[in-house]
């Protein structure tokens, strides 16, 4: 290399992205004329992955291998060049009589600027790739990354949810305008196998704006930018949470314009969740590549994406809408922060070497330009904060084998009345089901081990928020006040299982929301299957049996116990509460339930039925215990952010908490059933109870109110005269009842 050239060499590092969209937009109409070429982009210097050890240079001395996005690395020195996409390889040789059709190494610009090139190969995948889509549809409440769909002309559009966004006066979802389409047009999603609206798709939406003027000062005639930005009116807001699939709240967004936009994003990681992919990671591949071209407007995208390593499937039909976050790291924490919305992809193929690999590529829109245009902001702090639900399988199956194997009148009715409680063993068992449970009621049933996450906490959010903190109870901080003890270890007291002590253990631990008192929701269920009992009401014990079973299932995972229920404070691990109670049991559902039935087959600990509300707890406290011994919530969390497979980590002890659960739910059915005297019910009464009887509970607001740590204990106190004041719960049971202790007793 001559002086001339290293001198040249030199200046590629001080090009910025004004410098390459002049270059690109200089050389346009040669580059787009040469033969093999399909695209552009601007971005870093791409180096074959075997030449990583080969020093910087001349770009000329770069080409010698055959370049794809598979197969190449950006170093730390790579310079800013132009990305050009071709779809056949030819070594120079093959020019020698036409070196006009070859891809000029340099760009030079009248000024005296000069921009490199790099040559990359590409080929489009003539047929779908062998990824099936696996739709994400909601189970109880909506936000990103789940999917929505229309009707168009008999034709079903297919998209993903990005987040949701504001104008000031109403809140929207975020979305592709060609998924929401026309103004006015339905939007729906499907919930538990079922078609539900969603909303209507708003007027204000967006197709392409002109480059220049969405990107001023820098060059771009005659280009339009893909933005395909749509908003969904929603019906009901209660129904929907800022959170986004995988992903938890987000965190602030990425602002991007001409005056920070730099490629310092190249080779980024960026993740998202799609509707139709589920989780996604991938890299920032390049900016601004120009994909298509109609009666001389060129039409360009923000951001090219590609999968994070060649064993990443990349993104499906379906995707459309969906959210893409940056991976940026601060210290020993991951921030994720939105910075755009994908609306398209290109499927390219690798064939080179023993396998063909096909990369789905991402085409996403800045979320920015996709705010600003629209005159929307992100938000972040809508029904967040919900990490506390865990998946379907865990709580139906729970719900289902509990009904097997009981003696007696309260085995008799609670096996009659097992599709009540839960669903069929054999839709339970599909595995990765993504469209949930196969069981449809012509009455909107809801099976009762789901009522509280479908009905009570998401869904039509019957209660608000204020059934959350009755699905778990953070055991495992450290109390300084209490020779620093766990509040696990502080209930081996028994005196200790009461509203008073847990209230002063959270100031201590300084917990000022999210005041989790799981086991007292259980003792709250017990005092009302009593009730039922005494009454003679078998619609009464079977709902109250039926949703209790929800609760006891939250008790025996242990990130519902724990305050790494979804990674560490940090942010490290996050995502992991969905990837082990959600994720992990659907996708092994038919291996859970075999090896459940086998494990309840064997002796088992035997559990002692309580006598009182106040023992349930006590119950539920030892089933916590117990779980924890079993798995330790931070081992998960490890698990989790080193990659390991979760099922082969934690499959056999994850059976062992659920089967603990299931006898543990029996020993509280029963022992409610002997402290009401339910045996003193007809038997001809004991049969399965109408959906009409137990949906007229649950659906009533002051059937089991759902309540918070500071005002239960008076609920649990009422009423000892054993029947259930109207529209509310029952306490009864007289001298067998243990009320909880004052706070002067607490072992402190």
């Amino acid at each position: 290399m001559n002086m001339a050239q290293s001198s040249s060499v030199s200046k590629y590092r001080l090009n910025t992205v004004q410098d390459l969209l002049g270059a690109r937009d200089h050389y346009h109409v040669h580059l787009s004329n040469l033969t093999n070429v399909v695209g552009t982009a601007i971005g870093r210097y791409l180096v074959h992955e075997k030449s990583v050890d080969h020093h910087p240079g001349d770009p000329e001395r770069q080409t010698n291998l055959e370049k794809t996005l598979f197969n190449t690395v950006v170093m730390d020195w790579s310079w800013p060049c132009v990305l050009v996409f071709v779809n056949q390889w030819l070594p120079r040789s093959k020019f020698h009589k036409h070196p006009d059709e070859m891809v000029p190494s340099r760009l030079y610009l009248p000024d005296g600027r000069v921009v490199p090139t790099c040559v990359i190969k590409v080929a489009d995948e003539s047929a779908p790739g062998v990824q099936e889509p696996k739709l994400s549809f909601p189970r109880t409440v909506m936000g990103g990354g789940f999917l929505v769909m229309s009707e168009v002309q008999g034709d079903r559009h297919l998209g993903s949810v990005a987040c949701l966004v504001t104008d000031g006066d109403l809140t929207y979802a975020l979305t592709n305008r060609h998924v929401t389409g026309a103004s006015g047009r339905m939007i729906e999603t499907v919930m538990h196998d079922r078609r539900q609206r969603v909303g209507v798709s708003h007027a204000n939406q967006i197709v392409c704006r002109p480059f220049v003027e969405m990107y001023p000062g820098w060059p771009g005639a005659n280009v339009q930018l893909q933005i395909d930005a749509g908003l969904i009116q929603i019906d009901d807001l209660a129904s929907w949470t800022a959170e986004v699939a995988g992903m938890g709240a987000l965190e602030e967004w990425m602002d991007l314009a001409t005056s920070n936009l730099t490629l310092d994003l190249i080779d980024q990681n960026v993740r998202a969740f799609g509707a139709a992919s589920g989780e996604l990671r991938g890299k920032i591949a390049g900016l601004f590549y120009r994909y298509a071209s109609a009666g001389g407007t060129e039409y360009v995208s923000d951001f090219l994406i590609r999968p994070a390593s060649p064993d990443e499937p990349g993104t499906v039909h379906g995707d459309s809408g969906t959210l893409w976050v940056l991976e940026q790291r601060e210290g020993k924490r991951t921030r994720l922060r939105p910075i755009a919305m994908q609306w398209g992809g290109h499927a390219w193929v690798d064939d080179q070497g023993a396998e063909k690999r096909t990369g789905r590529f991402a085409l996403a829109t800045s979320l920015s330009v996709v705010c600003r245009e629209l005159g929307v902001r992100i938000v972040r702090d809508w029904n967040t904060g919900l990490p506390e639900y865990w998946g379907d399988v865990g709580h139906y199956t729970i719900g289902y084998l509990a009904c097997d194997g009981m003696a007696g009148k309260p085995g008799a009715l609670m096996k009659a009345n097992q599709l009540n409680v839960s669903y069929p063993q054999t839709s339970i068992a599909k595995p990765g089901s993504a469209k949930g449970l196969h069981l449809k009621f012509e009455d909107d049933f809801v099976p009762l081990a789901d009522v509280p996450d479908r009905l009570w906490a998401h869904g039509k959010m019957l209660r608000g928020s204020a059934d959350g903190p009755n699905h778990f109870a953070d055991m495992d901080r450290k109390d300084p006040k209490n020779q620093n003890k766990t509040l696990l270890e502080l209930c081996e007291v028994q005196s200790n299982i009461s509203p008073e002590f847990w209230l002063q253990y959270y100031d201590d631990v300084g917990v000022k929301s999210k005041q989790g008192l799981l086991p007292f929701r259980v003792w709250q269920f017990f005092d009302e299957m009593r009730g039922a009992c005494k009454r003679k009401d078998v619609a009464g014990f079977v709902a109250a049996a039926g949703v209790c079973a929800h609760y006891v299932g939250d008790a025996c995972q242990p990130l519902h116990c724990s305050s790494l229920h979804d990674g560490y404070e940090d942010g490290r691990g996050s995502g992991v509460h969905s990837a082990y109670e959600a994720d992990m049991l659907k996708q092994h559902a038919p291996d859970l339930l075999s090896m459940l039935q086998s494990e309840l087959k064997k002796s088992g600990p035997q559990i002692e039925a309580p006598s009182s509300g106040f023992e349930a707890a006590g119950a539920t406290v030892g089933l916590m215990r117990r779980t924890f011994g079993r798995i330790q919530p931070g081992d998960i969390v490890d698990a989790f952010i080193q990659g390991k497979d979760l099922w082969d980590q934690f499959g056999e002890a994850t059976v062992g908490a659920i089967a603990d659960g299931v006898r543990t739910l029996q020993a509280i059915w029963a022992g409610a059933w002997a402290a009401g005297d339910g045996d003193q019910m007809a038997q001809a009464s004991l049969g399965q109870v109408e959906h009409k009887a137990l949906m007229d509970l649950y659906l009533c607001k002051t059937w089991m109110p759902s309540m918070s740590l500071a005002t239960i204990g008076d609920l649990l106190k009422n009423d000892s005269s054993g029947s259930a004041p109207s529209g509310g719960t029952d306490s009864g049971g007289g001298a067998k009842k243990k009320p909880a202790p004052k706070k002067k007793a607490a072992k402190r």
